[in-house]
């Protein structure tokens, strides 16, 4: 039950633990022991024959002695200077038996005289044929390792008639320990990088899918998420799918929540121009009249204001991608937004300053309208919130990573609480000189372009002195 509380990429990287063990086991034992039956068949071959030309003349049996002359030196360990007991099991043995399967010689001795016919090797070789045997190592033999398996490969012995004398059985421990086979070495080592490598794997599975699950999550909890960077392809179809899902429920919230301001925002100047309207109707003087009117028409301009920025929230929100990229001097964009008549006009009522700290040559890659519409936002709040005679200061800046647009005013600053709203739609305060509230739709537009351009907005106090201080972060990799 455990195993299926662990993540993807543990249970990836155990899984392709245990099948790369596996295979790697199996490569290097199943070549080992085929590598060593290909040397025993050549050496008993050889042995055999070495038996066959020591074949006494008129007794048509072997000369032991003159065998184990031959073949002593062979035998015996070639370091003279290692422990026997450390190199016992690394050294061929051999044995003889005569034509009815009897042990006539045995290079150590210790099964010298015994029945072999019940032994395979020992019944194909006096069969003709070579005979291959893989079994536990003798117990009868001094000190035998324990779980050794020992290969057994036997050959016939033939004399001059062509007749089979006798068998010649070679014996050789597969055993892997100091001095042994670097066949599985040589394994651990590809093991030992396949095992990185599927490490590195299973890690990028593992990430993607936290990456993915983290998004999710956020996005459940109303929180604004940025898709993050996935590399596995289906999980990347997975991200599509969910983003598509995203986009299609916030344009259903975003229409019934339009729906539901416009009809909130709407009530009021409507109940008011109804109001006047009945009022018109009543006699007065010229003077309540016009009074009346321009009231209607106030009404109006707010009505008109409201509906067409919930229009260019709505498109802006249902924008995926920017238009129209194109590289624009930072200070004239800056100055084209302030000298809006508008702006101008304000500004002069406020007598605000407004200092640049932007360099000549200052540029930046992106969208110009929707550049001017950000900046423009930005610079509205400033103007709103600042004193009369106060200072509007203007700043841009650049890094290996991002050009930064900020605005800093000299007004009262934002409580705690405000802060951690100023981006929910239709969230205002109060302007400070006219005790009026905004839309509430401005800082969400900004934040939106600034979506679209890779960047991101922020605002906070500012930390020497009263006021607020709006960056814009435009990143060069968008």
């Amino acid at each position: 039950m455990k195993f299926l509380k662990l993540n993807l990429g543990s249970k990836l990287f155990i899984l392709y633990f245990l099948i790369s063990s596996s295979i790697v086991w199996l490569i290097a034992n199943r070549t080992s022991e085929e590598s060593a039956e290909e040397i025993m068949i050549d050496a008993s071959s050889l042995l055999s024959q070495i038996a066959s030309y020591n074949i006494i003349e008129g007794d048509g049996t072997i000369d032991i002695q003159a065998f184990e002359d031959v073949t002593s030196g062979y035998l015996k360990p070639q370091d003279s200077g290692q422990n026997i007991k450390n190199k016992q099991f690394n050294n061929l043995e051999i044995y003889l038996t005569n034509n009815v399967g009897k042990v006539i010689y045995d290079s150590r001795g210790l099964i010298l005289g015994r029945d072999m016919r019940n032994n395979d090797e020992v019944t194909s070789a006096l069969q003709g044929e070579h005979g291959i045997r893989k079994t536990l190592y003798d117990p009868n033999n001094e000190k035998p390792l324990f779980g050794t398996k020992a290969l057994y490969v036997s050959s016939p012995i033939y004399d001059q008639g062509n007749n089979i004398i006798g068998t010649l059985v070679a014996v050789k421990p597969i055993y892997f320990g100091k001095g042994g086979s670097r066949i599985y070495e040589y394994a651990f080592y590809i093991f030992f990088i396949s095992l990185i490598i599927g490490g590195v794997a299973s890690y990028i599975v593992s990430r993607d899918a936290k990456l993915l699950v983290k998004y999710t999550s956020r996005l459940s909890m109303g929180e604004v998420a940025v898709a993050p960077n996935i590399h596995n392809e289906e999980f990347v179809r997975l991200l599509e799918a969910i983003e598509k899902l995203r986009n299609e429920l916030e344009l259903k919230d975003n229409v019934e929540e339009y729906i539901d301001t416009l009809a909130h925002e709407l009530r009021t100047p409507i109940t008011g121009v109804r109001a006047t309207a009945e009022n018109l109707l009543l006699p007065m003087d010229e003077k309540q009249r016009t009074h009346f009117i321009q009231n209607i028409l106030d009404s109006n301009k707010h009505m008109d204001k409201l509906v067409t920025r919930l229009l260019e929230l709505s498109r802006i929100e249902r924008r995926e991608v920017l238009k129209n990229i194109t590289t624009l001097n930072i200070k004239a964009v800056v100055s084209n937004v302030l000298n809006a008549p508008i702006r101008v006009k304000t500004i002069a009522s406020k007598e605000l300053k407004i200092e640049f700290d932007i360099e000549d040559n200052g540029q930046i890659q992106a969208e110009k309208l929707l550049l001017e519409q950000a900046i423009g936002n930005i610079i509205n709040n400033a103007i709103d919130f600042s004193p009369k005679g106060g200072t509007i200061t203007i700043k841009a800046s650049e890094t290996n990573t991002a050009v930064t647009i900020m605005v800093l005013d000299e007004g009262p600053g934002m409580p705690d609480h405000v802060l951690r709203k100023l981006f929910t739609r239709f969230f205002s305060v109060s302007r400070p000189d006219t005790g009026k509230r905004g839309n509430g739709l401005g800082l969400r537009f900004v934040r939106k372009i600034m979506q679209l351009h890779g960047g991101e907005i922020t605002l906070q106090n500012r930390f020497l002195q009263e006021g607020a201080e709006a960056k814009l972060r435009f990143p060069f990799d968008y």
